[in-house]
């Protein structure tokens, strides 16, 4: 034979392997719906193709009398078998979760090093007696309370063993106490990143290396010892060669990749825990992980910190005097994603021992007012909130007036849930839950089962149990409220849980900076106040010309639809449509059951007829073992199996939740 009738045989097959792959892809797309890769088209094409010979090996080299009617039933079987495979691929292991070749050294090494921390991470459970996990004993005796205290110096002791990711996490779990029982919550609350600092030789290299320049063009002087160091990042004293003293906050060298592997593995330890436990399902404990990965992640750029100095500094300007708490400047042509440069605030925090004490009564409540005032303003007229004012984050000056610190966690809410949470907290603060439920109500997806009249009973007798007279507003009520909705199913939007957070953190900070302030009756007060500034003569002008401005082009609108109104009445051709299934997902849902059932149907009626086809056995003899009509049989089992391989498909998926 030869070389070029060879060459040729080779690109012929070639051809027809190529034209056969990209047949099978798009059948395999139209039959499950689903892109399907490259290479799985490859290796069911040649299981496919095995099956087909298999076939021929047994009908048709034996057979001499065997014809090209059996094509179909050859086709029928590479496709069938093809399918079957990639069905069952598709369903064991979904398209996109097998790492591609030019991928697989990064992959396995991710995969090693987190492999080597999770065992890292499973053995300090261990060592705690955290494995395997227990719901706390609620029970309300002598001993369980022992007990509860117990487990919770020892997540405590774990959560601090196992590194910056999991103590923050921690820190965040110290707030929730509608998840853990008081004990737990107070071990966590004791959380602290005891770290030693990073070599000033390697701080000094990121700086650089992020401002592009050396560090005595940005700096008169930095001091090489951190003023504070913590697991993320750490601040040096330094001095502008224009005579301002600022901090420099940079972050550690290498943590971005350590909190990214350790929020994957505390993510996935959440859903596994989630799954497996009962007490998991009902804490949400997955959507706590992903919102404290997200809060990381911010905290982890520090341009974004930056922006939000910027725009809380610009609100706080608008307020008062007397309610107006301070916020340093930062300086953006030093800033960058890993180094924020701000002003120095002169003081004490209010967790430094000793603080509270150098100030009067007077002093003191006048900042507690000023700091509740403030977050009050930010959340219900800018939408812009500082959400972690814990001691640690609030400086009292010389002079007695507060400034704030860390602007990693900030809220931020648009006008109409701005609206809403205003609604809410002032509703909270009168004890009126007939409007907490209607404007909560307005801002939550309905489950189909909810029962609203039960929600706004219990919501009743919160409200009187815990903002009735003579009761003490502590951190808790909000959390407590929180999980009352919970309860009843209802999705809280992340914004408002923030919202309520940030209030029940100021509480404790209140707390300690004043122990005899009345939130209650401040909050009162600060209520009577807006309503009173809503309805003096300046305030309603203006709430009315927004009005106005909303509905003009409504109004501009208006005459052209009226007299389109009368002339279709006036003519007979008014009519009014209604659309049934208007919900996306209800039309969706209604149109897969049609589709399934039809695919149900057609496989049903397929095999019966097939059934009787290879009974009867009649017809012209195709092969000396096969009749036309068992041909035609085999066939239609062939169609048949698609069928049902789609239906059966769909099915598995959306038990899935595809």
């Amino acid at each position: 034979m030869e070389f070029a009738e060879i060459a040729g045989r080779i690109l012929l097959a070639s051809l027809v392997a190529v034209i056969f792959i990209v047949v099978l892809a798009m059948f395999v797309r139209r039959l499950l719906g689903v892109t399907v890769g490259l290479g799985r088209i490859i290796v069911a094409g040649v299981l496919g193709l095995g099956a087909e010979v298999v076939f021929e090996s047994r009908f048709i080299w034996q057979d001499p009398d065997a014809s090209w009617q059996l094509i179909p039933v050859q086709i029928g079987i590479v496709l069938l078998v093809a399918s079957l495979f990639l069905m069952l691929a598709e369903l064991v292991i979904p398209t996109g979760t097998i790492v591609r070749p030019d991928k697989w050294v990064t992959s396995t090494r991710n995969r090693l090093a987190r492999t080597r921390r999770y065992s890292e991470v499973t053995r300090i459970a261990l060592s705690h007696g955290l494995l395997p996990a227990r719901r706390p004993n609620l029970a309300n005796t002598a001993q369980a309370a022992e007990d509860r205290t117990t487990a919770g110096r020892s997540l405590r002791m774990a959560l601090q063993e196992s590194g910056v990711t999991f103590v923050k996490f921690g820190q965040v779990l110290s707030t929730r106490p509608e998840l853990f029982p008081t004990e737990y919550i107070d071990e966590l609350s004791k959380l602290q990143q005891n770290v030693a600092p990073e070599p000033w030789e390697n701080i000094r290299e990121v700086i650089t290396a992020e401002l592009g320049m050396e560090l005595e063009e940005a700096f008169a002087h930095v001091d090489p010892e951190p003023l504070a160091a913590a697991s993320i990042g750490q601040v040096h004293t330094a001095r502008l060669h224009g005579g301002e003293i600022v901090a420099v906050k940079v972050q550690r060298p290498g943590v971005q990749p350590l909190v990214e592997r350790d929020l994957d593995i505390a993510l996935r330890m959440a859903q596994t825990l989630e799954h497996s436990t009962e007490w998991g399902r009902s804490l949400g404990l997955y959507k706590v992980a992903e919102g404290f990965s997200q809060s990381l992640r911010d905290e982890l750029d520090y341009e974004l910190e930056a922006m939000n100095i910027q725009a809380l500094r610009t609100t706080s300007l608008q307020y008062p005097e007397t309610e107006r708490v301070g916020i340093p400047e930062h300086y953006p042509r030093l800033s960058t994603k890993r180094v924020l440069v701000m002003e120095m605030v002169a003081g004490h925090t209010l967790s430094e021992p000793g603080t509270v004490e150098r100030y009067s009564d007077t002093v003191r409540k006048a900042q507690a007012s000023a700091l509740f005032r403030s977050l009050m303003h930010q959340i219900m007229d800018d939408g812009v909130f500082h959400a972690d004012l814990h001691p640690g984050n609030i400086v009292l000056r010389p002079d007695g007036s507060a400034t704030l610190l860390d602007f990693g966690s900030v809220g931020r809410l648009d006008a109409e849930l701005r609206e809403l949470i205003s609604e809410v907290l002032l509703a909270f603060y009168r004890g009126d839950s007939r409007t907490i439920a209607d404007a909560l109500l307005s801002m939550v997806p309905i489950p189909e089962d909810f029962d609203e009249l039960l929600l706004r009973r219990e919501l009743s007798h919160f409200m009187s149990r815990h903002m009735g007279p003579g009761a003490e507003l502590k951190a808790e009520v909000f959390t407590l409220l929180v999980g009352l909705l919970a309860k009843h199913r209802l999705a809280v939007p992340a914004e408002l849980t923030l919202a309520f957070r940030a209030v029940a953190v100021l509480e404790g900070t209140l707390r300690l900076l004043a122990p005899g302030f009345d939130l209650l009756t401040e909050a009162k007060e600060y209520g009577e106040t807006r309503l009173r500034s809503s309805l003096r003569p300046s305030s309603i002008t203006e709430a009315l010309n927004n009005e106005v401005l909303t509905l003009l082009p409504m109004l501009r609108r208006l005459p052209r639809r009226i007299d389109t109104l009368t002339g279709d009445l006036e003519s007979g051709r008014l009519s009014i449509n209604m659309r049934l299934l208007a919900h996306p997902q209800d039309r969706k849902l209604l149109v897969s059951l049609v589709h399934e059932g039809i695919l149900t149907f057609l496989a049903g009626v397929t095999g019966i007829m097939a059934t009787i086809l290879l009974v009867n056995g009649g017809g012209p003899m195709v092969t000396s073992s096969m009749s036309l009509f068992q041909l035609f049989g085999y066939t239609l089992v062939a169609v048949a199996s698609v069928f049902i391989l789609r239906v059966v498909f769909d099915l598995f998926r959306r038990r899935k939740g595809d």
